[in-house]
């Protein structure tokens, strides 16, 4: 096949993956897809190997790796039928991340030949479990998470099966979402259906098989050009730390060695913690998806996402620990827990690519807040994961108020928030000075509000950051730690712990969640004047930061440096040439 066909079928793919997604989106019930964007889809052969993935979370970059696999362990090829369509959501079995990520996958016929599947992913707001939201970093065992289910048979040749459905729906607190969510994603492999019969119909069967082994050979072969040229050899190591295990105030170290040889490179998390006894285990497929989010990144960010990505990559993941637990560990807070490991793995692969490197960043600070909902009569449970600061990056600051690494689902807007859930956003904005200090500051985190409209309402926390700071690089100061503090201010104040469940909230109470700041790059008295300047008069530093910890001087005023005093100030803070 020509290279412009094999192109053409590899940009094919990309765009079908690409418009199934966005169905899934626009045809979604619950926030949490429609608004927030917490789904994927993908295209993957009758192998099982990946062809196309269109994610709004990297966290679902390995949900395909053994999900065809494991539809065919209980159903076999030859046996399928147009119209059939299969749900999985177990992390051990079907490869997802945890329970919530339910995933529907169907056949792709070309006549009366499979040639391939269609999969959707979508985090669903409730499927059960000891806590509503079904996400606790507390639990102690993946069956207090909800309810599992190996690949299953959803549909038959197009015709539901109510029995399965109906067990779905019943063990979520929010039906209403499940079967909407449940209806999109199946509109969503139905449309990838029709466009890769589409494509086939074009090019035929023969073309495709041809075009599809060069296209993963190809990405194979940038992959590796991009290891070769931006990666200097040599084996780079990092370490980081989780606050706590979930269960005890003990931090959990999360530690990597990656070795860059000829084209390739190997993850070695040998030093890691051993499997926790909560919920904040990393399933090995999330871990794989972690690996292909920083390699990407660090790499080639312009690299497709397919099994020829995969292939330059070696892994060391000892059975029985924190990033590949073993059943039934829970793992429903994993997500945590892939963010500082995905700064570790950034602060390794640094060392070996300077000219890409970056601070530590601010995470995400997550709630579920659950109860009945005095104004439509019936359940509801508020996911939402509030961003923290980018770490500053080698070339500029760090992006503030970011869904870093693992998450990229959008902000939920205030006006959904209050029409869909009884909650009133009361404040929300950027925090000064959370940011680290450096020559590239870290990206702000934010402070948001939340007043309790609802008698009865609990409230479930799950975070990092709130003991160990994004650490600054190159000199770079540290970003600031995240916090949930209800009715700060008043005689009732009294800050949370960094993970809990079902913690009660009383109507009329005031919840404050704090996101951790990015750590800063390079040494702060480096930072550009100019720069120092901009920060004031946005209000993202302090004047007190400015002489403090930039070392620059305001002319009377506040309006303009003070260039003579600066200049005194930077040279008794003996700033580095660069």
């Amino acid at each position: 096949m020509s290279f412009a066909r094999t192109e053409i079928v590899a940009s094919g793919l990309e765009a079908v993956a690409a418009e199934m997604c966005a169905s899934l989106v626009r045809t979604a019930y619950s926030p949490n897809i429609k608004e927030r964007a917490d789904c994927s889809t993908a295209l993957c052969d009758v192998a099982g190997r990946t062809l196309a993935l269109a994610t709004h979370s990297p966290a679902h970059l390995g949900s395909t790796l053994g999900l065809v696999p494991a539809i065919l362990q209980r159903f076999p090829l030859g046996r399928m039928r147009p119209g059939d369509v299969f749900l999985a959501n177990d992390p051990y079995i079907a490869g997802v991340t945890h329970l919530n990520d339910c995933t529907l996958a169907a056949p792709i016929f070309v006549g009366d030949e499979p040639v391939g599947f269609a999969a959707a992913v979508a985090h669903h707001s409730d499927v059960g479990g000891r806590v509503p939201g079904s996400e606790s970093g507390d639990s102690t065992s993946l069956f207090q998470e909800g309810v599992r289910f190996p690949p299953v048979q959803l549909y038959a040749a197009g015709e539901r099966r109510n029995d399965i459905w109906e067990t779905f729906l019943l063990n979520s607190r929010t039906p209403h979402f499940g079967e909407g969510d449940l209806l999109a994603q199946k509109a969503a492999i139905t449309r990838g259906i029709e466009r890769m019969g589409g494509m086939y119909a074009r090019f035929g069967t023969g073309a495709m098989a041809e075009g599809i082994a060069e296209m993963l050979d190809a990405t194979e072969r940038r992959t590796r050009a991009g290891i070769r040229e931006r990666l200097r050899r040599g084996t780079f190591s990092a370490e980081d730390w989780l606050d706590e295990d979930g269960l005890t105030d003990d931090p959990v170290r999360l530690a990597v060695a990656v070795t860059v040889g000829d084209g390739e490179v190997e993850f070695d998390f040998s030093g890691s913690a051993a499997e926790l006894g909560s919920g904040k285990n990393v399933p090995i497929t999330h871990t794989m998806a972690t690996i292909y989010y920083c390699l990407k990144a660090m790499v080639d960010p312009g690299l497709s996402i397919n099994e020829g990505l995969y292939r330059p990559i070696r892994v060391k993941a000892p059975e029985g620990s924190v990033v590949n637990p073993r059943p039934p560990a829970g793992v429903s807070s994993r997500n945590l827990t892939s963010m500082i490991l995905a700064d570790v793995m950034i602060a390794a692969l640094g060392q070996a690519a300077p000219a890409r490197s970056m601070a530590a960043s601010g995470p995400y600070q997550g709630i579920i807040l659950s109860g009945r909902d005095p104004a439509r009569g019936r359940y509801f449970v508020d996911y939402e994961n509030f961003a923290g600061g980018q770490g500053g990056l080698c070339t500029g600051d760090g992006a503030e108020v970011m869904q870093v690494h693992m998450t990229n689902t959008s902000n939920l807007p205030i006006e959904v928030m209050e029409i869909e859930f009884p909650v009133r956003v009361e404040a929300y904005g950027m925090i000064p000075d959370s940011g680290g200090a450096g020559r590239f500051r870290g990206g702000l985190g934010v402070s948001r509000d939340l007043r309790i409209l609802a008698d009865g309402t609990l409230l479930a926390v799950r975070s990092a950051r709130q003991r160990f700071a994004a650490r600054g690089s190159r000199g770079g100061k540290p970003g600031t730690l995240g916090a949930y503090v209800v009715n700060p201010g008043t005689a009732a104040e009294r800050k949370l712990a960094s993970t809990l469940s079902e913690h009660p909230l009383a109507k009329g109470d005031l919840l404050r969640i704090v996101t951790p700041g990015g750590g800063g790059y390079g040494a702060p008295a480096a930072r550009e004047p100019e720069a120092v300047l901009r920060d004031l008069r946005e209000g993202k530093v302090s004047k007190a930061a400015a002489r403090t910890l930039y070392a620059v001087a305001l002319a009377p005023g506040g309006e303009a440096v003070d260039a003579g005093e600066t200049a005194r100030l930077r040279a008794a803070a003996d700033v580095p040439k660069e």
